[in-house]
């Protein structure tokens, strides 16, 4: 987890001071929360971006919500505001699902982000060098 928020943190960083360097390389991202119909959720989302900081969304409602964005990559947080039911978060990229996780516990909640860029991508040989891998 910790290094999860380690990687995250880099990218917007490295992002953010690279201006508009990777700006061809955004695309649209879909945050899709599902599960029990109805469930009550509340929790916080963002779309990182070239060039900006990214600003976390606080939300509260019922699934199903879908939040769109564009961006090299998303990050959310989700819970459960009742003890019963399951929540459900998938990320997808050009309608693909890149990532999901999802919960059953009591008040549960999901954390997701998109994964780490491939190796062979510009921003995965600028981690590489950062994560010396």
């Amino acid at each position: 987890m910790k290094r999860w928020l380690l990687i995250a943190s880099m990218v917007m960083f490295i992002l953010w001071g690279c201006g508009d360097t990777f700006k061809g390389m955004e695309s649209d991202l879909t945050i899709r929360v599902t599960g029990t119909p109805g469930l009550k959720v509340s929790g916080h989302y963002a779309f990182v971006a070239t060039g900006e900081v990214p600003r976390p969304q606080n939300v509260e409602g019922s699934v199903p919500v879908d939040y769109k964005g564009k961006g090299l990559t998303a990050l959310c947080l989700f819970r459960k505001t009742s003890a019963e039911g399951t929540l459900k978060v998938e990320i997808t990229r050009g309608g693909k699902v890149i990532a999901t996780s999802e919960t059953q516990a009591p008040m549960g909640f999901v954390s997701l982000t998109t994964p780490p860029p491939e190796a062979e991508s510009l921003i995965g040989q600028i981690l590489s060098r950062f994560l010396d891998k």
